[in-house]
Order: structure tokens, then C-alpha cells, then sequence
């Protein structure tokens, strides 16, 4: 898998050099050829044995054969840029040797010379070297996330097979890109098993655990500049089905309401006095979930829904899709006989292959959003928000139901995963997206930082993107967390990772208060009136196919049959309840 660089001897006369380098976390693999090509063809079969302490143990196996009877291998040399390794111990043919390992400017050097070399055209040198390394996984949170970047081959590479070996006690597959071709359960491990035709130009990410929680205080701070009193909303982080549910612990001062807007978004209602400032305190918890899909599955295009068509293809204020360029973009990526996720994909590809991000955005401070235009026809650096722009507005002008996400990621402001929206206050956001698929559903994808890390962040999501806005039926609004500000003093967003806790923290709570009931038809109905009141932390939908939602401490009239406490409602997965409730007279 890494970079290989191979010294060759000739017999007799001829004598020539091939090199292979080698560096991991690889970005790609090379030849440096001063002999050709042909001369030898190479097999892989790399094992990355992770232990339940994140540790890796790596078995390389190479086979180098000779496809020509006077040139030899005489050595091997891995470089590792980055990455510490140690235990380090190799074979050649079957022979221990000791391998020369150097260091120097944050490059690790790895070589084997290789003296009991075989001879003669379809003999195999047989080379395995065994490292160990804690640079490939990483716990955040209740995550474990393993990140092993792409590699190019070359023509020598005649078979390239990887395997990954998984403790049990890492938790449940997240996800796992690309797809294993098989997988199995042994001795308290789950190996996965990938092939050359899977790695090219990819790189393996994957991630395990239950899901990730996360705690949040967010401060918002709002005005009314009228003479008037006013009423005034702010977006709390919302449900997403299958991706994350919100837990509002407490909100003060508490809203006058709290209504879901057409894309899904919590909008909690405020009346303020006139010329009156008002600071909002937002606590709670956040379980985020992954999902991995796969683009063989995705909806025709026939069957998108009218009603996405009508509200997310349209054009918005950074989202040109009438403009010619934009069209011209989108004509040449669609293909007919595509399904949905498969022209999405184009779309994905086409951003991330051909936008630069701007690591400089952030020293800049705040920068200014320019949109998908500027960004499809302008050869410059551009941040998270112009990759986010130009995947929805060429997605909307394919036909494809297209928005946007603002919210908290999860990066530590590295050169893989980048954050580019600074805020007054020093408060850090991130811009992604996502697609309306008909099997699927919404999809989220981050072309930022698939360009930046290289990885795919299309037919996956991890549990590192904390939404806190959803934008569609609009470009700008409504705001995310971090933007209502009246004072520069101080940071309005504080998210970090919790602890497991208890699972029925997320439960709802409903309960029935008995009322009287004066409604003359409902008394010859036999139906008996309730107050349904909301006494948990979640949100509750669909409730008895007459309530669209019910936020936490809010109730509603209810009508029942007498004698009855059973209410059905949906939890933001949309799996559907049905329970007899408490009922306080």
C-alpha cells in the first residue's frame, strides 16, 4: 500500500535502478522509473489488525516478480511523512533481516536491503514488514474514525488486497467507505475485505460506535431597533431524520412558541418590547448518528415529488440557475440514464475536482460570500460556503431538490477538514449540503471537505457535523446559531463531545391532562377532551394524524374515546408509537 522504492541490480553487465517511493499516510503511489515498467509486476495484501486501544498492527505482504531473467530487486524503503511507527520487523524469502530505520524533518525512513534475492524471469522475492502505529483511528467522543488516505497504482500493481480487522468493543459499523466486497466475524473481530478495483483514487474512512452525543450551549442575542414591539424568531438545532435528534434541556427565557418551518428547522418565537435586546440561553444534547449509502439504489428522476421540485430547484440569491454558465455546467454533467444519487454524484465530483480551497480564509476574519457563479467562472481560492453554493445551484438546475447546511463540524481547524466562516466574537462555523434522493431521502454531502481530506464525504456521513440551520426554501435565511449577535464580546456558540449516558434520555413523554368538555359534537361522539402536553426534551410528530408536532413543554387539545389513553404519534426517525399515556385529572 505505501510507496515502495526498490533498488535493482542487473546480471552481467546491465545495471539499472527502479524506484517506487513510498510515503504514509499515502497520498498516492508512484513509480520513479530508470528501468521499465515491465520488468516486474507487484502483489499486495496489506492487514491493518486494529487493537482495542486504537493501536494498528500492519502486515505488508508484497510479491515482486520477475518478468525478465537479468534484473533483480535489491532493496525496499517505505517513507512515513507524519505517522510514528515503531515495532517494526521484516522477512525476505523467508529470511529475517533487520530493517534501517532514519528519521528526519517529521519523515520517517523505512529499508530493507535485500540480499538473498531470487533470479530468473516468473521467480517471486517474497518482502513482509510488520509496523506498528496509533496514527491511523482516533476517538472522538463515542466514535472511533479510521482514515486511511488514497493510493494511485501503477501498472506493475497486478493485485492489490486490503483487510481490516475490527475489535467488537469499537461498536456498531457506521459506516464503511468504499463498501467491503465481503466481511465476516472471527474471534471477537469483524474483518473487512477490499479489492484494487474499490481503492482507486479512493482513500478508507470509517467510523464505529452506537452514535456520537454531543453537549451544546448556545447564546443568542436579538433586538428590536423599532418603536414598536415586535415578535422575533431564532432557529434551534433541529431533528434530521436518520442523522440527528435534539434534546432542548432548557431554554431561557422560555418562547412564546416554538413552530417547524417548511424545511424542518425549530423556530422559537419571542416578543420583544420596543427598542428592547433580548439574550437567549439554548442547552442541550445532541445524538448524531452516520449513514452510508449506496448510489446503485438512489430514485429515478421521474420520481422526485413535485413539492421538492417546486420549493428547492428554484433560484436564489447565490444559487444562479438561470445563468448560462451554471446551465451550460449542468447540461454537460446529467446523464439521462442516471438515477438521482449517480447525477448528484457528478455534480459532487465536478466541485471537488475542480474548486482550490482558501486556507487563508479564517486569519482573514470575516469574509464575504460570493456564491456558486463567482465561484464556477473565477480561478481562486474559495471557503466552504462557495463549495456548498455551486454543488446546490448546478444539483437545482439538473432538477435535483438542493440545500443548504450551517452548523458546528468537528475538525480541530486542520488542513483536512477546514472551518472558513469566522464570526464576529471568534465563533467558528461550517457550510455543507444536501439532496433530495426518493429512495434515500436527503442526503448530505460535504464537498469542502471531501477536496481537503481527500476522502469521500459523499456516500457517507460521519458523526462529526452538528446542524444548526437548514437553508432551502431560501438562501439566507433563517440564521444559524452564532450569527444573532448585539455585542462583539464573548462567544455565542460552546459545543463539545458528552459521555455515553442513559439511553432514555431521549425519550419522549407525553402525558394526558383531563379537561371538561363543552364541545356539544364531541360529547355525541363519545369523545372525552384532553390537554397533550409535552413534558419531555424531544420533539413528537404526527401525533394521532391530526398534530404535525409538539415541541417540549408545549400541549394541545386532544380528543379521545372515553375510557382511552392511547395516542400514536412518530419519533423523528419517523418509526411509529402507539401507547396508553398517564392521565393527571
Amino acid at each position: 500500500m505505501p510507496k515502495l522504492l526498490m533498488k535493482i541490480k542487473s546480471i552481467g553487465s546491465l545495471l539499472t535502478t527502479l524506484g517506487l517511493l513510498c510515503i504514509f499516510p499515502l497520498t498516492h503511489l508512484t513509480q520513479k522509473a530508470y528501468a521499465k515498467t515491465e520488468q516486474f509486476s507487484t502483489e499486495y495484501k496489506i492487514h491493518f489488525d486494529f487493537q482495542e486501544n486504537g493501536e494498528a498492527v500492519v502486515t505488508q505482504n508484497i510479491n515482486v516478480t520477475n518478468l525478465v531473467s537479468d534484473v533483480i530487486a535489491s532493496s525496499y524503503t517505505l517513507t512515513f511523512k507524519q505517522m510514528e511507527v515503531y515495532g517494526i520487523s521484516a522477512t525476505v524469502n523467508n529470511k529475517s533481516i533487520e530493517p534501517e530505520k532514519t528519521s528526519e524533518n517529521n519523515e520517517t525512513k523505512i529499508k530493507l536491503n535485500i540480499t538473498n534475492y531470487v533470479i530468473g524471469e516468473g521467480r517471486q522475492n517474497k518482502i513482509e514488514l510488520i509496523y506498528k502505529t496509533t496514527d491511523l483511528s482516533s476517538k472522538v467522543g463515542e466514535i472511533w474514525n479510521i482514515n486511511i488516505p488514497k493510493t494511485e497504482f501503477t501498472k506493475s500493481t497486478a493485485f492489490y488486497n486490503v483487510q481490516l480487522s475490527i475489535p467488537n468493543q469499537f461498536g456498531p459499523k457506521v459506516y464503511i467507505s468504499p463498501s467491503p466486497v465481503t466481511e465476516e466475524n472471527s474471534n471477537g473481530k469483524t474483518n473487512y475485505y477490499l479489492t484494487r478495483e474499490q481503492l482507486i483514487d479512493k482513500g478508507i474512512s470509517a467510523s464505529f460506535g452506537k452514535y456520537q452525543i454531543v453537549n451544546f450551549r448556545l447564546t443568542y442575542q436579538i433586538e428590536n431597533p423599532s418603536i414598536l414591539p415586535g415578535t422575533y424568531e431564532i432557529a434551534l438545532p433541529p431533528d434530521i431524520p436518520h442523522i440527528q435528534q435534539v434534546k432542548y434541556e432548557n431554554i431561557t427565557p422560555a418562547p412564546k412558541n416554538v413552530v417547524l418551518d417548511s424545511n424542518g428547522n425549530a423556530m422559537a418565537r419571542y416578543k420583544i418590547k420596543s427598542r428592547g435586546k433580548l439574550e437567549i440561553t439554548v442547552t442541550g444534547k445532541a445524538r448524531i448518528t452516520g449513514r452510508q449509502i449506496n448510489s446503485e439504489f438512489g430514485g429515478e428522476m421521474d420520481n422526485i415529488p413535485k413539492k421538492y421540485i417546486k420549493a428547492y430547484t428554484n433560484e436564489q440569491p447565490y444559487w444562479e440557475v438561470n445563468s448560462p454558465e451554471i446551465q451550460k455546467i449542468a447540461k454537460t454533467l446529467i446523464n439521462e440514464d442516471n438515477n438521482v444519487i449517480q447525477n448528484a454524484q457528478e455534480t459532487y465530483n465536478y466541485v471537488v475536482n475542480n474548486l482550490e480551497y482558501n486556507y487563508e480564509a479564517v486569519e482573514n476574519g470575516n469574509i464575504q460570500r460570493n456564491g456558486a457563479l463567482k465561484a464556477a467562472t473565477q480561478k481562486k481560492p474559495w471557503t466552504c460556503m462557495e463549495f456548498s453554493d455551486l454543488f446546490i445551484t448546478i444539483a437545482r438546475s439538473m432538477g435535483i431538490p438542493a440545500r443548504e447546511i450551517n452548523g458546528h463540524a468537528f475538525s480541530n481547524l486542520s488542513e483536512d477538514k477546514p472551518l472558513s466562516i469566522k464570526l464576529r466574537g471568534g465563533d467558528y462555523l461550517h457550510a455543507w449540503a444536501e439532496f433530495y434522493d426518493p429512495f434515500y431521502g436527503w442526503i448530505q454531502v460535504d464537498p469542502t471537505w471531501g477536496n481537503t481530506a481527500k476522502v469521500d464525504y459523499f456516500t457517507k456521513t460521519d458523526t462529526n457535523h452538528f446542524a444548526f440551520v437548514i437553508r432551502g426554501t431560501e438562501s439566507e435565511y433563517p440564521l444559524p446559531a452564532g450569527t444573532y449577535r448585539f455585542s462583539d464580546i464573548g462567544n455565542l456558540v460552546d459545543v463539545d463531545f458528552a459521555q455515553e449516558e442513559d439511553p432514555r434520555a431521549f425519550e419522549e413523554k407525553l402525558i394526558l391532562i383531563k379537561k371538561r368538555n363543552f364541545n356539544i359534537l364531541q360529547i355525541l361522539r363519545g369523545n372525552q377532551k384532553f390537554k397533550l402536553k409535552n413534558e419531555g426534551h424531544v420533539f413528537v410528530y404526527d401525533i394521532n394524524n391530526k398534530i404535525q408536532n409538539l415541541a417540549p413543554d408545549e400541549e394541545v387539545t386532544l380528543f379521545l374515546p372515553k375510557g382511552s389513553s392511547k395516542v400514536r404519534y412518530e419519533t423523528f426517525n419517523g418509526e411509529v408509537v402507539e401507547k396508553s399515556l398517564m392521565v393527571i385529572d
